[in-house]
Order: structure tokens, then C-alpha cells, then sequence
């Protein structure tokens, strides 16, 4: 029988600092909505799991993304956030860098031109494309974003996606580590207990979860009669959840801050983008969330407490949160 992680994996400095390495570094991760770095010199600056990133789109049209840490004293080289720059110049110092991440000026530096090679870039990250999202991999790799992604790219094909805009976006701040609400998205044996509108659109009896490919879940379960929330419910390792619709998807991203805070950014992406059926997106999907967090958060409080030791895990309703711990067991150093 499969057995819970070890709770300390949910609270130890050390085992997040190991993550970082071994997981958040190594995957294709979304970034951001390629509407956000459509224009020439549009950027977006932000962290994933304390690794700050930037990405942006260069003249002529390409994507490029950088850690956003000059090679000089660590200072930014944009400030995080969005916005559109003409450049890539260093916040702190001014050292100033072309859009292939090559040092062009470190500002009134003085005689010595005795930089190493590694002084004189910036440490580029993979960026692509898929879907209207923008995927970085902060660890340069050999497998290409559409490679990686397997079948999930024909689930996801079966809707139409590519008429989806991006229209909002909202973030919440939970107090649980980032494992602690991934374990909860992997499972339907909850839903029942914490989630009664979920349980009237639902054919409970008809819940599953199973594990096709080595890199995704994926949720299935009927609907009540006449219910709207039928679609298709993914969960891409480590941390990415789509929720997608006949007529708009929901992509969720769950982002650590620290080893005990988590960002749920929540982007949300409707064909026709009217205000009523934004707002019904948003207004149904923050009571799920609301739900969800006030879950976790006791759940948190009850594996820092030092009394729980590891359950077992349910093979009827858990074969996802067995799947997700057992390749962060196998993949963290």
C-alpha cells in the first residue's frame, strides 16, 4: 500500500532548498500568457520558487528569457513586473546587455577589461510556446516544450483552445507549502465533503483519476443533468493545472514561496470574453479556492504539528497523489 511523504518533506528549509535543484529548475514550467509578451520590448519579470526570471519579446519578434540577475552584484535587470523596455539594462550599476544576453557597456567600470567569459552574460532559460502560454526551463535542456508535454497535447486538442483569449488573472497567498495543494488538486476524494456546487454539477459515482503518461494526471467525471461544468481537468508535473471548457479554460499555477507559502495564479482564458462570462468564471472559481484554501491551510497546521506520521493512500482515489509524491522521492536530491 502507498504511503503518504514523510510530513517533515512539507516543512524542511533543507529538502526545499533540494527541490529548487532538483525539481523547479529541471521542468518546463509556464511562465506567463503569451498576450502579455506580444509587442516588441513587452516583458514579464517574475519568480518561480525564488528563481527570478524575466522574458520578453526582442525586435523582430522572438521570445527571450534570462535570469533576471546581473552578472555584476545580482541586481535586477528589469524590475518585476510588466511592462515594455527598449533594453536590458542592469537596475543597480547600469552594466548594459544586447538581446542575446551579451554584455554591450558596464558603465563606468574603470581600466580593468579582465571579465571572465560567465561575467559577461546573462544566463539565459529555454522559453517556447504552446496554447497561448509562455513555458521557461530555467536549467537549459536537450527535450523540446511539445516533446515534453506527450498526449496531454491531444487531450487538450479536443477543445478549442486556440480561440481562447486571455482575459484576467488573480492571485491568492496560501499558508501551506506548495506540496500540501498540489496533493489536494490530485484527488476527488475530498470533493464530496469540502465542495457542494462541485457536488451538484458532478456525477460523484463517476469520479476518477488516472495517470496516462509519466508527466500528467487527468480528472474525468460526468455531469449532472444539465450542468455546465463538463471539460476536461489536467494536472501537468509539477505544478500546472488546466481546467478546460466548451467555451474558455481556467490555467492555474502553483508557485512556491518559500517552504511555506504558495501562489495559486489563477489565468483565465474565455473565447468570448464577455463580462458576465468572466465574471461567472471568476465568481465559481473562487468559491472552489475559498474551499480549497481553508483546507489546506488546516491541513498544513496538522503536518507542522508533529503528531501526523504518513497515511496510507487510497488506490481507488489517490493513484495521482501516490504518482506526484513518488517522482518528487525519486527526483530530489
Amino acid at each position: 500500500m502507498a504511503i503518504a511523504l514523510d510530513p517533515r518533506l512539507y516543512r524542511d528549509a533543507d529538502w526545499y532548498q533540494r527541490e529548487r535543484v532538483s525539481v523547479w529548475s529541471d521542468q518546463w514550467l509556464m511562465f506567463c500568457s503569451e498576450t502579455e509578451v506580444a509587442s516588441d520590448g513587452s516583458y514579464v519579470a517574475a519568480d518561480i520558487a525564488d528563481f527570478p526570471v524575466l522574458v520578453a519579446r526582442r525586435p523582430g519578434g522572438d521570445l527571450v528569457g534570462f535570469l533576471n540577475v546581473c552578472p555584476h552584484r545580482a541586481g535586477p535587470i528589469l524590475w518585476p513586473g510588466s511592462g515594455v523596455t527598449g533594453n536590458l539594462v542592469c537596475r543597480y550599476h547600469g552594466w548594459a546587455f544586447n538581446w542575446r544576453g551579451d554584455l554591450v557597456s558596464a558603465r563606468d567600470f574603470g581600466e580593468s577589461t579582465e571579465l571572465c567569459p560567465e561575467q559577461r552574460i546573462l544566463t539565459p532559460v529555454d522559453v517556447a510556446t504552446w496554447c497561448g502560454m509562455v513555458f521557461v526551463r530555467i536549467r537549459r535542456g536537450e527535450t523540446d516544450l511539445f516533446s515534453d508535454l506527450g498526449g496531454l497535447t491531444e487531450i487538450v486538442g479536443r477543445f478549442p483552445v486556440d480561440r481562447f483569449r486571455f482575459v484576467r488573472r488573480m492571485v491568492r497567498t496560501l499558508e501551506c507549502n506548495w506540496k500540501t495543494y498540489v496533493d489536494n488538486y490530485l484527488e476527488g476524494y475530498h470533493v464530496q465533503l469540502i465542495h457542494p456546487s462541485l457536488t451538484r454539477a458532478l456525477d460523484m459515482r463517476t469520479y476518477r483519476v488516472s495517470v496516462p503518461e509519466p508527466g500528467y494526471c487527468h480528472h474525468t467525471c460526468d455531469t449532472t443533468e444539465g450542468s455546465p461544468s463538463g471539460g476536461a481537468w489536467l494536472f501537468r508535473y509539477p505544478n500546472l493545472a488546466l481546467n478546460i471548457y466548451a467555451d474558455g479554460m481556467n490555467v492555474e499555477r502553483i508557485i512556491p514561496v518559500g517552504r511555506d507559502r504558495t501562489h495559486v495564479v489563477y489565468d483565465y482564458y474565455s473565447e468570448s470574453a464577455t463580462q458576465a462570462d468572466i465574471e461567472a468564471m471568476v465568481s465559481m472559481s473562487n468559491v472552489v479556492l475559498d474551499e480549497d484554501q481553508a483546507m489546506c491551510e488546516q491541513v498544513q497546521r496538522g503536518l507542522d504539528s508533529g503528531t501526523y506520521r504518513g497515511g496510507p493512500l487510497s488506490p481507488k482515489h489517490e493513484i495521482a497523489v501516490a504518482w506526484f509524491q513518488d517522482r518528487l522521492r525519486a527526483e530530489v536530491h
